[in-house]
């Protein structure tokens, strides 16, 4: 198997000015203009809400579907720049047999990101968007196209600037990213990078704080959204200490690597996993397998799908 490139509550928000007996209605905050770090901001169109129940479903045709009805959209509508992050976004995202595979303990067939469908929607994304979520998510996105197509005199540069926008998404990417470049000592540095960001302070690189970080991740009170589950990220959390846990085995920590195992199963959406068979045979003695790893964290559907079909 082997992968190109990679990566809250929902909110309504609605307003309405009342002055005696009329009522004006403002049309609803889009998705991707208020910062949405902390909270999901915005109420999605009907085509983007059923991109998320799709991908939340582990169906393929549906999101396929409401990806080809948002291209019409944004067709008619080009300042929708979420809609546009969407789409871009959805040609990382690997069919969810991948995500049933590793699941299941066989090895997935290979998926390959069709950057030349993605990037011209990526590219034109942060023309409309002013949320600084989605601005990196989507210029980390773009940025690694860049990179891996050996242009780092564009992406380099585009990937600082989404670094700034969103850590917390473009700190996952260079983890996957050392992950496939077969480097696990830096994926560790990455993944701790990572780790103490979202805690807001540093994190013991033994271990001994993966409990507490999990119950932080239990509690929603880590620093970002993307840093635990959520509607959008149903798995997040058992999906970002799984990464840490098989980071620290590639790395030969056994000690660290089983306490942040422990501490995965402490996650309040553990028992529904789809990956908890993947856990269950780890913890039974099957080996770690970095091109496994690599592919788990890949998978969008690790953190995004909440079952399988």
């Amino acid at each position: 198997m082997s992968f190109s490139y990679r990566s809250g509550s929902l909110v309504f928000v609605t307003a309405a000015v009342v002055a005696g007996c009329s009522t004006d209605s403002k049309e609803p905050l889009r998705p991707g203009v208020d910062d949405s770090s902390q909270t999901y901001q915005g109420t999605p169109d009907a085509d983007e809400t059923a991109f998320w129940t799709a991908l939340r479903d582990g169906d393929d045709t549906g999101r396929a579907s409401a990806v080809s009805k948002m291209v019409a959209d944004v067709a008619k509508d080009p300042g929708n720049g979420y809609s546009e992050f969407l789409i871009g976004a959805s040609n990382f995202m690997p069919p969810t047999s991948v995500l049933a595979a590793l699941a299941g303990g066989t090895m997935p067939s290979q998926f390959q990101v069709d950057g030349s469908a993605a990037m011209p929607y990526l590219m034109e994304a942060p023309n409309h968007l002013s949320d600084p979520f989605y601005l990196g998510f989507d210029e980390g996105l773009a940025a690694d196209l860049e990179l891996q197509a050996g242009n780092t005199a564009m992406g380099g540069p585009l990937f600082g600037e989404a670094v700034g926008y969103n850590h917390a998404a473009t700190g996952y990417m260079s983890i996957l990213n050392d992950l496939f470049q077969n480097n696990p000592s830096q994926a560790l540095t990455d993944a701790y990078g990572l780790f103490d960001f979202c805690n807001g302070s540093a994190v013991d690189q033994g271990g001994a704080d993966a409990m507490a970080y999990a119950g932080k991740m239990n509690a929603g009170t880590l620093v970002h959204r993307e840093c635990y589950s959520g509607y959008f990220a149903p798995h997040g959390s058992p999906g970002e200490l799984l990464i840490m846990a098989e980071v620290e085995a590639l790395n030969g920590d056994t000690a660290a690597s089983t306490a942040y195992f422990a501490a995965l199963q402490t996650a309040t959406d553990y028992p529904t996993w789809p990956l908890k068979p993947y856990v269950e045979r780890r913890l039974a003695g099957e080996p770690v397998n970095g091109q496994l790893v690599a592919g788990i964290a890949a998978t969008c559907g690790t953190c995004h799908t909440d079952a399988l079909p």
